[in-house]
């Protein structure tokens, strides 16, 4: 690998080369596991058509997002105690029983408890790959190889559900059976080629602080605000598919043109993404940050206050390039602010923040929604600029500290 100082204003490619192997290995299990993600997708279609009523079925929906915010808060630990790798395996075989098995029951109560496990065991790897390229990716590349990981997760996420529509077309079962084999497949790959990276026990842990678990992650004043920066901006992204939808149908637009502005935002951000990394990681990460939140603040915000098909383009566009700036540098903050030994619990705590967001998000903007369409995408900008104000005092010396110095140089 070459100096990662020597990496400072290199090319994209050159960059992407540094990358070490444990970096790809994830990037590759995650392109599988989540092009395989049918479960998540077509669940509501297969409970209605195996006769369920469309509120079970969304109680059944809910119900993995329950078990994916635990799964982040117990998988930052396992990851931290157990190791990386064995969390990811662990998360992988065990999404795949309980993915498998679906199918094969018929009473609604115990397919909801099964998803609860599904969502348990399908995030459980979450905070283990964050603190994985902690471990491994020098400081100056993991801006690069945080945003690929997301990058090669929303191409599986976004070609995946076309294949599952046509199993689905032949048999849910099948469909379940291919997740299943993509989350062994992950398993797998982490299991025979992923090395172990973390830190052997108390390795910078002082002899106070051994043991210590999530107290830590919440007496860290700097994390505790990045958590509700998090929480804020996600509350506000999650209404582009909340209730984003209702707002064009109200507007008398069709199914299809709410699928296209999704198009666009895919769009957007595969191409606009790792091309900024370069210009991103110039800048302070908090104020990168707010500037992101800020954007989508106002483009969500906006949303409602506009009615024709052009200027919801233009909103779209604005959260979209908050989405972009904000997204890589955020998942990288963690890792600088977590100490070796609990990596993967602030890795896990930032999932909790999010899947917390993305799991109310729903619920209360359907609420406000009903109740004030203005007053709703109001809230919207208004949550973020809560989020705009936590991450700007998320302050920490020893970032700052690093930052100036990397100015300087």
């Amino acid at each position: 690998m070459p100096d990662p100082s020597s990496l400072a204003g290199a090319s994209l490619g050159r960059r992407l080369r540094a990358l070490p192997r444990s970096a790809w290995i994830l990037c590759l299990g995650m392109f599988i596991s989540k092009f395989g993600n049918f479960l998540n997708v077509f669940l509501v279609l297969y409970l209605t058509a195996q006769g369920h009523s469309a509120f079970l079925a969304g109680v059944a929906l809910g119900a993995v997002g329950l078990g994916s915010f635990l799964g982040n808060a117990v998988g930052g630990t396992v990851a931290d105690t157990l190791g990386r790798r064995t969390a990811i395996v662990i998360s992988m075989f065990g999404a795949t029983v309980f993915t498998v098995i679906v199918p094969v029951l018929t009473n609604i109560w115990l397919i909801i408890g099964t998803v609860v496990l599904v969502g348990l065991f399908g995030q459980l790897y979450r905070p283990a790959a964050g603190a994985i390229l902690v471990d491994s990716v020098p400081a100056e590349l993991r801006l690069t190889a945080f945003t690929m990981l997301r990058m090669c997760l929303n191409v599986g996420m976004s070609v995946g559900p076309l294949v599952g529509g046509l199993l689905s077309g032949y048999s849910y079962t099948l469909l379940f059976i291919g997740n299943g084999i993509a989350l062994s497949a992950f398993g797998l790959l982490a299991l025979l080629m992923l090395p172990e990276t973390r830190p052997s026990p108390d390795h910078d842990a002082p002899a106070s602080s051994r043991g210590e678990g999530y107290g830590a992650v919440l007496r860290d004043r700097a994390m505790v605000m990045y958590l509700v920066s998090m929480f804020a901006v996600s509350y506000a992204y999650v209404q582009t598919t909340a209730t984003m939808p209702l707002h064009v149908r109200d507007n008398g637009m069709d199914n299809s043109f709410y699928g296209l502005l999704l198009g666009l935002n895919a769009l957007l951000c595969v191409v606009l993404e790792l091309p900024l990394v370069r210009h991103l990681e110039r800048h302070n990460a908090r104020h990168v940050i707010a500037l992101g939140i800020v954007l989508v603040g106002l483009g969500v915000g906006a949303t409602g206050f506009v009615s024709g098909k052009a200027a919801l383009a233009v909103t779209v566009v604005i959260w979209t390039l908050g989405e972009v700036i904000y997204t890589p540098v955020s998942t990288t903050y963690p890792g600088m602010l977590a100490p070796e030994h609990l990596r993967g619990r602030y890795q896990g705590a930032e999932g909790v923040a999010v899947t917390l967001a993305q799991a109310a998000g729903p619920a209360l903007g359907g609420l406000t929604y009903a109740a004030s369409t203005d007053l709703h995408w109001l809230s919207c900008a208004i949550v973020s600029s809560i989020g705009v104000i936590a991450i700007l005092l998320a302050r920490h010396e020893r970032i700052e500290s690093v930052h100036t110095a990397e100015v300087a140089k």
